[in-house]
């Protein structure tokens, strides 16, 4: 060198030759990544002086370029040559940190420390995991259930028909199903069509020849679908006729039938026991050294249902008409189905009743006796088991709610129970205050609603217009209303469009408020979920004067409410008309139907 000028040409001989790049090596021997040979680098390691050179240089020369430990940088200098004059570059090399390799961490394994964090994260993950799940369950649980579809029975009204009173008896049927089509009914009950004679059946598999025959059944079953209409059998398990072939068989003391019926030794002296049939007779007859129970009429024997061939025999009867298309029953006089087993004396209830009457007894013995309910669940289930659990198996005769409480302890037994002696028993001057009180005391659960009775339908009772009214009144009770054909009458376009809403969201699925304002109307609104959807208001008029009245206050109705329907003595607004909420006019025994946009409770 010259004067402190570095010489370059001692430096670099060539500058057509690569320049060459040196890195160093950090003072804790750091391995610095390999440079490309196809490049020409050089590889160097760090030296301690001028002349001293480490002996494991070599060793710690690049060579394996996936491997940096040191926590510091490596530092690369590059000599170049630049116009004659030769230059240093020092850069900073970034260096990439790696994981231990599987021998260091094997050091941690058995660490007591490490043991410990490694637990507590394993039982934090499941018990965080539990929660979550505990949670989602108590989300699902409480959460709104979704409406389940509803069946045929409760989403539509039972028009009960009675072939013995229509002309052709079971042929006379078929025309008149396409008019129950045209009105929407779904449903229709036949009293009883078994072959009988004087109200007592005389064979439970059979048709009535003065109704019939099989054929005539089948092909009305036939017709009844293409309709879509389902049908329902009325039927009196509690006895038969005399002549039915089971009692006949009993009478004569045929080994197999001989307490298919309930006997009881003859006493010269007096009859077996006190009891009273509905007649206010004796409760037996004794032909011979034995007496046979009937509790009601002398030619109606009771069936003897602690023997469970009978029960067994009565079950089969069932299954056979399901057979045949049916989809349900409505039994009649099942509370007189068990008696007292030892057949002990009754006790006299009633106070004033007259000696030997029914009502003079309080029947503890022969009465809706708890064993009932067995009879009674093993019929349910073959109802259950041939319909896939569709089928309807209900009673015709009122119970009380002790009694459905009891039946339906353990399960439902009863469908539809009826509960509806106010409406059945009601004249054109029920008022407001009775349907309220009737109705809260038979809400608890889907009932029959029932305008008629045995022995004097509705019609019968009351003018025709406020038969109507009370029948259109009922149609959007949370229930399903039980009509006679001449109910379907009534203002049918009136009783078409009622009847098309009880398949509506709001009524299969919607909570029912009611209230008797004015001291005469009886009013009732049905609403679902929530504010934005379609609520009903529905009205009846029990007063003798019309009246305007206040119906604003009862839940979720908004300011204005659009009259769709009404009964024909209706004289208020028409149909499609708003109204206000607050001031509703109303004739006399009339009923009608409002329709609204339900708001915010």
């Amino acid at each position: 060198m010259e004067s402190g000028k570095l010489d370059i040409d001692n430096v670099v001989k060539d500058l057509k030759e690569p320049v060459a790049t040196y890195k160093l090596i950090s003072e804790d021997d750091t391995v610095l990544a390999e440079q490309d040979p196809a490049k020409g680098d050089t590889k160097m390691a760090k030296q301690n002086s001028d002349t001293d050179i480490d002996d494991d240089a070599q060793e710690r020369m690049l060579k394996d370029t996936g491997k940096i430990n040191s926590n510091k940088d490596a530092t690369e200098v590059k000599f170049m040559s630049e116009n004659g004059d030769a230059k240093i570059d020092i850069k900073t090399v970034k260096q990439a940190l790696t994981g231990m390799g599987k021998e260091e961490l094997m050091k941690f394994a058995n660490d007591p420390v490490w043991i410990r964090i490694r637990w507590f994260m394993f039982i934090a993950f499941w018990l965080l995991w539990a929660a979550m799940l505990a949670g989602a369950i108590v989300i699902i649980v409480g959460a709104p259930k979704c409406p389940g579809s509803r069946k045929v029975w409760e989403e539509n009204p039972i028009v009960r028909l009675e072939p013995s009173k229509i002309s052709g008896g079971l042929k006379g049927l078929v025309p008149i199903l396409n008019d129950l089509k045209d009105k929407h009914i779904k449903l229709i009950c036949l009293a009883s069509i078994m072959k009988s004679e004087n109200e007592a059946t005389v064979d439970f598999r059979d048709v009535d020849p003065k109704l019939g025959n099989m054929a005539d059944f089948t092909a009305l079953v036939e017709a009844a679908k293409k309709n879509e209409i389902e049908i329902i059998l009325e039927v009196d398990p509690n006895h038969t006729s005399k002549k039915h072939e089971w009692f006949v068989r009993s009478f004569n003391k045929t080994k197999e039938y001989i307490d298919y019926y309930v006997w009881a030794a003859n006493k010269s002296d007096s009859e077996p026991n006190n009891w009273v049939s509905t007649y206010n007779e004796s409760a037996w007859t004794c032909p011979d050294e034995r007496c046979y129970l009937h509790q009601h009429r002398e030619d109606q024997p009771d069936l003897n249902y602690r023997n469970p061939k009978v029960v067994t025999e009565f079950s089969e009867i069932l299954l056979h008409w399901l057979k045949l298309g049916v989809i349900g029953f409505r039994l009649a006089n099942t509370q007189y189905l068990l008696e007292d087993k030892n057949l002990r004396d009754e006790q006299h209830g009633t106070q004033g009743a007259e000696p030997h009457t029914y009502r003079l007894m309080n029947h503890a013995h022969t009465f809706n006796l708890n064993e009932n309910r067995d009879v009674l669940r093993q019929w349910r289930n073959v109802v259950d088991n041939y319909t896939d659990h569709r089928g309807l198996f209900s009673l015709q005769e009122n119970i009380g709610n002790d009694t459905l409480t009891y039946l339906n302890d353990n399960g439902t037994i009863v469908d539809l129970p009826q509960r509806c002696q106010f409406l059945s028993e009601a004249n054109a001057n029920i008022s407001a205050t009775d349907l309220e009180a009737g109705f809260k005391n038979a809400s608890s659960t889907w009932s029959a609603w029932n305008l008629n009775n045995p022995h004097r339908p509705l019609h019968e009772r009351m003018p025709a217009e406020v038969a109507e009214s009370l029948t259109l009144m009922i149609l959007l009770l949370p229930g399903t209303p039980i009509l006679s054909i001449d109910q379907t009458q009534y203002n049918g376009t009136a009783f078409s469009n009622i009847i098309q809403l009880r398949h509506k969201p709001s009524f299969t699925h919607g909570v029912i408020t009611h209230g008797v304002f004015n001291g005469t109307v009886f009013a009732y609104t049905i609403n679902w979920l929530k504010s934005g959807n379609l609520g009903y208001l529905v009205a009846y008029h029990s007063g003798n004067e019309p009246v305007t009245v206040d119906l604003s206050n009862l839940d979720r109705v908004p300011e204005k409410v659009r009259i769709i329907d009404h009964s024909s003595n209706y004289k208020g607004e028409g149909p499609t008309s708003k109204v206000s909420s607050n001031a509703i006019y109303i004739t006399p025994k009339s009923t009608l139907v409002a329709q609204y946009t339900a708001k915010s409770s």
